[in-house]
């Protein structure tokens, strides 16, 4: 095993998106491609980009045709590209080497300040979600002669199996487009699971050249349908790459360097491994209880404490993953609502070529976690809405250090099909003990606010 050092060779590139504070006043700028204040924001941005690094910009097309911009830094070397994507404003990153990750970002992140651009979209009920960009992760080598995955090909198996046997590596990382149909979906979210399994079952991790790998993978949905956390699409004898598509947008500098050293601390220990995981199957409770906010912290905390990692900064992706929904006239004081991640029911796509450039989702599907804190059991929630599909039974966590109020936390899941028409969800806790109701309120989910 060639082992080589990571750190000196390992590079990223980051496809990242932007959007504007108030992106409502601008209908076509998360619809279409191409708009007037989009073509307007974009030079803006690759202006402020390039006065940042004391270099220069040129217009060109990218493979779509569609008008972008390239920057250089002030040594002419080539940086940022700013391009224009159906939902977003999206930026292609320099690959870089983990120790200057933070350097880069700084930059675009402060440019994308200066042009008055965010990294998430507003939402009227208080939250800050993703922009439903690209937001895609590029990992494998600054050179072709350099890139460790060139050398160490069977790191990418390795790689797709231990992502895909822990599902808190994948949901509390990527965007809303959760399930089958998604951007980023798992190897399990796609047909074929058992020809993939197969395929990971026969592979030997032994000395393999990216040829290969990938003539061994090619008829899997691991490379014949990209749309994949992760992906082999880019593992070609040209690039070498592995890609982690439709991650949340990075909101800080600090976003990006977390999710690039959580990726080189796996990629690391896989070094040390002889052979290739198993693929786990989840079967229903994949999108079902396991799906959640507390299960998923749960894990994540767990295995990173074994695996040496500090989990407390990652706490922020969760946070956003699951957000606590607390706009309205008269929220609730004694338990909390948070939104919560089911897959989404896509009722079109549209398509340029084999690249997905949009889709409708029906947004009367949804999911919801409720939640208290208290030492015992002695509370239940109540639930009076149109179209349940699915509830939970009382659940209980252990209330994790760095995640929500501490203590012991109980909590329900509840999916719905809901009726526009009745939107309103009544909600009591109730005292067990002595059968009273402690709170009620109202939900509104047509505006996802307390009444």
């Amino acid at each position: 095993m060639k082992n080589i050092d990571l750190k000196k060779t390992l590079s990223f590139g980051f496809e990242q998106t932007f959007t504007i504070e108030n992106w409502w006043d601008d209908e076509g700028f998360t619809a279409t491609s191409d708009t007037p204040l989009k073509r307007e924001k974009m030079l803006m941005l690759a202006e402020t980009i390039s006065k940042n690094l004391k270099g220069r910009y040129i217009e060109s097309l990218d493979i779509w045709d569609h008008m972008q911009y390239e920057t250089f830094d002030e040594k002419d070397q080539a940086s940022f590209v700013v391009t224009m994507d159906p939902g977003s404003i999206e930026v292609k990153t320099p690959p870089v080497l983990i120790e200057d990750i933070k350097n880069m970002a700084e930059i675009l992140m402060l440019s994308a300040k200066e042009a008055n651009l965010v990294p998430y979209r507003n939402w009227w009920y208080g939250i800050q979600g993703g922009t439903e960009g690209g937001c895609h992760v590029n990992f494998g080598g600054l050179t072709k002669e350099t890139n460790p995955l060139r050398q160490e090909p069977e790191l990418v198996v390795k790689y797709a199996a231990f992502i895909h046997n822990r599902p808190f590596l994948h949901y509390p990382f990527m965007g809303v487009d959760i399930g089958p149909g998604g951007n980023a979906m798992r190897m399990d979210e796609k047909e074929d699971f058992p020809k993939v399994k197969n395929a990971f079952k026969t592979f030997s991790p032994k000395e393999n050249s990216v040829q290969e790998v990938y003539k061994h993978f090619e008829k899997t949905n691991l490379i014949s349908n990209k749309s994949s956390f992760p992906s082999l699409y880019k593992f070609t004898e040209e690039l070498s790459l592995i890609e982690d598509r439709a991650h949340e947008s990075m909101r800080t500098s600090d976003d990006f360097y977390l999710i690039a050293d959580l990726k080189l601390k796996i990629l690391e220990y896989l070094q040390t491994q002889t052979s290739v995981e198993e693929l786990a199957e989840f079967g229903e409770n994949l999108h079902k209880d396991y799906l959640s906010s507390f299960s998923l912290w749960s894990e994540f905390q767990n295995w990173a404490n074994l695996f040496g990692l500090n989990p407390v900064p990652y706490q922020v992706f969760f946070d956003r993953q699951f957000p606590t929904l607390w706009k309205g006239t008269s929220p609730p004081q004694k338990f909390s609502l948070k939104e919560g991640r089911r897959v989404r029911v896509i009722t079109d796509i549209k398509k340029r070529g084999d690249t997905v450039i949009s889709k409708t989702i029906d947004p009367t599907y949804k999911r919801f976690e409720l939640e208290y804190y208290n030492e015992s059991d002695q509370f239940d929630f109540i639930i009076e809405v149109s179209g349940v599909e699915y509830q939970s039974v009382l659940l209980k966590n252990q209330g994790h250090l760095g995640f929500g109020p501490m203590g012991q936390a109980f909590y329900k899941l509840i999916d719905i099909h809901y009726n526009k028409e009745q939107p309103k969800m009544i909600i009591k806790l109730i005292d067990k003990n002595i059968n009273k109701v402690v709170e009620e309120a109202t939900f509104d989910i047509n505006n996802m606010m307390w009444d």
